[in-house]
């Protein structure tokens, strides 16, 4: 039988790796000997407290955006959903290296269930409750796996043409639910794994980082943070943004065609210039109206807005350059100062009995 003669690289790497090992120094203790099985039992323990932790983020996220979506509805224009109040899942939308702790934490199955439900919503008010399994919409069973989600929220999203009849199980019981959604503004608000301190926002979603998740210190900052994304999208922040890039491409293309004709190539350069200046224009005016409306959102939501602005404070302490120099945000003074008196001017509205909505410019 031939032999293959082995890589030359190969080879060179094993004699490296002998020298090393021999020349190296090792531990000079005998540390405890580890088994297979408990490994194993400890790695998924570790599995579950990290999903569990997805989870209760995922959810208080759900909790305190629900108020804000819908006590606001009015400032999103068309861009509205029903609501109900609660999140459905099953063991297909999960992934898999979590379905074992998904099975053993919240005893999830191939059919779809409640995860989570928001405090004084339609859900909530007709007594749907997390865990709960969901069996039947408007008398049609609800089949399990992939196609027991999609169903679900097709005929969840017809629920704007009236109340929706639910069949529930739970202890072994079946319960018949009537629940009339309530509009909502049609912007999910989502959690990404990032550990940087970030939250924004798309024109079709909002994106809180995980990183933001653990530095704020109550459910009034989450909600600042949210009403601010939201304001971004209520005030087509974002669509503006891109309206002002195409009007900065047309103006530097103009100026690009004007030096072809003069026998000057520049590259495209002053359409590219156009476009990031057209970008930029107004970004700051655009955070600063996103801070003033996003108070105004979680006002209306319940929440309250008084010491909210030492957010910003914070913020600055992490070390940023926030502190004295203006980018596409305002700086952190600036926006606490800001936040502040918006606080006080929504204070005296109520007290005077007005409505909480923004002052505009004449």
């Amino acid at each position: 039988m031939k032999v293959k003669a082995m890589p030359k690289y190969n080879l060179f790497f094993i004699i490296l790796a002998s020298i090393i090992l021999t020349a190296c120094a090792g531990p000079s203790t005998r540390a405890p000997n580890i088994s297979n099985q408990a490994l194993a039992v400890e790695k998924q323990k570790q599995k579950n407290l990290l999903y569990k932790a997805q989870i209760d983020n995922q959810n208080r996220l759900y909790n305190i955006s629900y108020p804000i979506l819908t006590k606001n509805f009015e400032a999103c224009n068309e861009n509205l959903r029903p609501l109900y109040g609660m999140v459905m899942w099953n063991l297909t939308n999960v992934a898999k290296s979590y379905r074992k702790a998904a099975k053993e934490l919240y005893g999830l199955s191939n059919r779809v269930s409640v995860r989570t439900v928001a405090k004084n919503s339609p859900a909530h008010k007709a007594g749907i409750k997390a865990g709960d399994v969901l069996i039947a919409i408007n008398g049609t069973e609800i089949p399990e796996g992939k196609l027991g989600i999609k169903f679900t929220v097709k005929e969840l999203k017809n629920g704007s043409n009236g109340p929706v009849k639910i069949a529930i199980g739970r202890n072994g019981k079946i319960y018949n639910k009537t629940i009339a959604p309530v509009k909502g503004c049609k912007y999910p608000v989502l959690m990404n794994k990032s550990p940087s301190l970030n939250a924004f926002a798309d024109g079709k979603k909002i994106v809180i980082s995980k990183g933001m998740m653990r530095f704020l210190e109550n459910d009034n900052e989450l909600a600042l943070v949210i009403s601010h994304e939201l304001a971004h999208n209520a005030m087509l922040h974002i669509d503006k943004k891109r309206q002002n890039a195409t009007v900065g491409v047309l103006g530097g293309t103009a100026v690009d065609v004007l030096l072809a004709a003069a026998g000057v190539n520049s590259g495209g350069q002053f359409s590219q210039l156009g476009e990031s200046l057209g970008a930029k224009s107004y970004s700051v005016e655009f955070e600063q109206e996103a801070d003033y409306v996003g108070m105004y959102f979680m006002a209306r939501a319940g929440y309250n807005t008084k010491n909210v602005a030492n957010f910003w404070r914070r913020l600055a302490a992490e070390g940023n350059s926030s502190i004295d120099r203006r980018t596409s945000h305002p700086t952190s003074p600036e926006r606490f100062l800001s936040i502040e008196k918006t606080h006080l001017e929504i204070i005296n509205k109520k007290r005077k009995g007005q409505k909480l909505v923004p002052n505009t410019r004449e």
